[in-house]
């Protein structure tokens, strides 16, 4: 009985088996869509512009770069500066130029007989108040034992507050999978650490209450600067996308494939954001 039970069931698989056909399935791929990579600030420096055009999403070639494009930048502050073409995509005014608290800016590109537009207006941020480090001792039972950063800031009274995050140790810019930003309904667990007392900073170490450090060992010695950009929401929203985009692990638990968010007007694609920049640098100290 045994026996012709094994037999049935190697007939089974040899039959299934010889069955097996290979499906090629036709991925739908839209007409290459106009890509924007544009952020200017506060900081007085060339304003920059990069145009790709999109590809299919199992298309794994650099993206082709625009050249033949219009490319101005407008201000209520009575600003308007035409970008001129460099190199792979890129755009650059002749000039550093330089945004102003509560103006707004518009960006126009003019390509392939459409227009696209896209505009953000200045919101004021607060200067970076404290910039510390400290040595945080192995019993805290969260982070490694080490020397950390962290700083301390105010933010605006309403909603909607929106903050990212440059790390720099030594001029070296640290990378994390997840990018450093929040808005401000993280509250005294913000990076602003603002509940936290800048001149006893473990004061609450026996209550778990510390410092939010940025996730960077640091040693004594060490140049430490950090960037603060303040967002728009949208703009926080398009970077939270693309980090969940760039995450996808071929799992069931993955997000499906999507665009991010975006503000570029006819159908393009990317972001062109407006941001406050402020920053703050020192040196480690024991």
């Amino acid at each position: 009985m045994k026996t012709r039970n094994i037999f049935y069931f190697l007939f089974a698989l040899i039959s299934f088996s010889a069955c097996e056909k290979i499906v090629e399935v036709e991925f739908p791929s839209d007409e290459p869509k106009l890509v924007v990579e544009s952020q200017i600030t506060n900081k007085r420096e060339p304003w920059k512009v990069k145009l790709t055009l999109s590809q299919p999403y199992f298309d794994q070639d650099s993206a082709d770069n625009i050249s033949s494009a219009l490319v101005n930048i407008s201000g209520t502050d009575g600003i308007n500066v035409d970008l001129v073409y460099t190199d792979t995509g890129l755009f650059v005014s002749p000039d550093s130029m330089q945004c102003v608290i509560g103006e707004t800016y518009t960006l126009t590109v003019k390509y392939n007989g459409q227009t696209y537009t896209a505009a953000e207006e200045l919101a004021n941020g607060f200067p970076i108040d404290l910039m510390l480090s400290f040595y945080l001792p192995s019993t805290n039972g969260f982070v490694e034992s080490g020397y950390y950063i962290f700083i301390q800031g105010k933010e605006n009274e309403y909603k909607g507050d929106s903050y990212l995050w440059k790390f720099y140790k030594n001029d070296t810019l640290q990378e994390t999978f997840n990018i450093l930003a929040e808005n401000d309904e993280f509250g005294p667990v913000s990076y602003l650490n603002a509940s936290i007392d800048p001149n006893d900073p473990l004061k609450g170490l026996a209550q778990n209450i510390l410092p939010r450090p940025f996730p960077f060992l640091v040693e004594p010695g060490d140049t430490v600067r950090l960037e603060q950009y303040n967002l728009s929401p949208t703009y926080l929203q398009f970077l939270f996308d693309v980090q969940s985009q760039l995450g996808r692990s071929g799992t069931p638990f993955d997000p499906p494939p999507a665009n991010p968010n975006n503000n570029i007007s006819n159908g393009g694609l990317g972001y062109f954001s407006v941001a406050h920049y402020t920053t703050k640098e020192i040196i480690v100290e024991e």
